[in-house]
């Protein structure tokens, strides 16, 4: 038997099909890890422009919106009884003769109905308060006066005279909107005015038991409302005020844990908002 001659020429072509396939392989690879690029990514670019879309609405609410809504200042003072007055009722049989006087201020929004100064805001924001101050967006300041309240819908009322034309929010329908479509709440969280947070609405038709009595058909929504926000608009994504943020669920006083309600504006609550603002509502 001969021996073959070509055999170094066949080991070579071997050789070579054997480096072209490990090539091959580790481009290939490459090509599917996160930052190697592939015909497939190429051919698919992802878009963003319905996302710029909703952020330019958002950024126009801001915009238009904020400025119908407004920082509420309460100032009032209560009577305290002295800490002994059960002692003194139990061993002298008349209560104690010791009292002390505290000043209290709390801060909550509203929002412009009209041009002419009147504002919408809750009934516990502005109850029991011997003065009530209201600043713009502009940060000027005015006393307010209350004209209309409902305590049975935590709504009211109140007044200011700036001795120029505001602007006034619109109004939207509630029942227009459905589980899933966006919230975006305006307001003065911790008194950090136009402040905008972003949700959804979470739930209708929710009921909440109150100092007031118990508030039924409420919004429930996730976009964040802490303490201050209580009065100030909730709105639709064209802007409208579908509901006035009322109460947070936070059983351990935490603040926002995603769980904020507002009563929703519809056709019965602009009858009583037209009630208010005549003076005449106090409806339970």
């Amino acid at each position: 038997m001969q021996p073959n001659r070509n055999w170094p020429i066949h080991l070579f072509y071997t050789a070579v099909i054997i480096v072209i396939s490990l090539l091959l392989g580790v481009t290939l690879g490459l090509l599917g890890q996160p930052g190697g690029r592939s015909s497939a990514a190429a051919a698919a670019p992802i878009s963003v422009r319905g996302l710029e879309g909703l952020q330019t609405a958002f950024s126009a609410i801001a915009q238009n919106a904020a400025p119908t809504v407004v920082n509420i200042h309460t100032e009032q003072t209560i009577e305290r009884r002295d800490p002994m007055d059960e002692i003194y009722r139990e061993y002298f049989g008349r209560p104690s003769p010791f009292t002390y006087r505290e000043r209290l201020t709390s801060l909550g929004s509203g929002v412009i109905l009209r041009p002419d100064g009147y504002i919408l805001t809750n009934v516990h924001v502005v109850a029991g308060a011997e003065q009530i101050k209201v600043r713009l967006s502009d940060g000027k300041s005015y006393a307010a006066v209350p004209v209309g309240v409902s305590p049975g819908n935590d709504l009211a009322i109140i007044k200011i005279e700036a001795g120029k034309a505001l602007p006034a929010a619109r109004l939207g329908d509630a029942e227009a909107t459905k589980v899933g479509s966006w919230a975006i709440a305006l307001g003065s969280p911790f008194g950090l005015t136009e402040t905008l947070t972003v949700g959804v609405i979470s739930a209708k038709g929710r009921v909440l038991a109150g100092q007031g009595g118990e508030y039924r058909d409420l919004l429930q929504t996730d976009a964040a409302i802490n303490p201050g926000n209580s009065g100030g608009p909730l709105l639709n994504l064209q802007g409208e005020v579908i509901g006035i943020n009322q109460a947070i669920f936070s059983p351990a006083r935490v603040g926002n844990i995603g769980i904020g309600f507002a009563l929703p504006i519809n056709a019965r609550t602009r009858k009583l908002i037209e009630q208010m603002v005549a003076g005449k509502a106090r409806l339970g």
